[in-house]
């Protein structure tokens, strides 16, 4: 855990989404796009990402990650229409990553 994935949870989730559909050398482009939509739907919902690394260089393992800091956000944040659109593509995207 990052000092930001504690303190700005959706930055975080959105940054590391960023990372992944910014990775062409593993990421198909249909799935990098998922990630990237996923991305711009958090920050809508007032996510600031920086630019991160992949979680181990695994793009998989990125995705899991934001999942799992999305899914530790408070109800009422992660029920807003764009974090929950934004949850949904990134399990798409997930689930086609193999």
């Amino acid at each position: 855990m990052t000092a930001e994935s504690i303190t700005d949870p959706l930055s975080h989730a959105a940054a590391l989404l960023d990372a992944v559909g910014a990775d062409r050398a593993q990421v198909p482009a249909d799935i990098a796009l998922d990630c990237l939509y996923a991305a711009e739907l958090l920050e809508l919902a007032g996510a600031r990402p920086k630019p991160t690394a992949l979680v181990d260089g695994d793009p998989r393992a990125s995705v899991r990650t934001a999942m799992s800091t999305l899914a530790a956000l408070d109800e009422d944040v992660f029920t807003s229409p764009p974090v929950l659109d934004a949850a949904r593509a990134a399990r798409h995207a997930l689930r086609r990553l193999g």
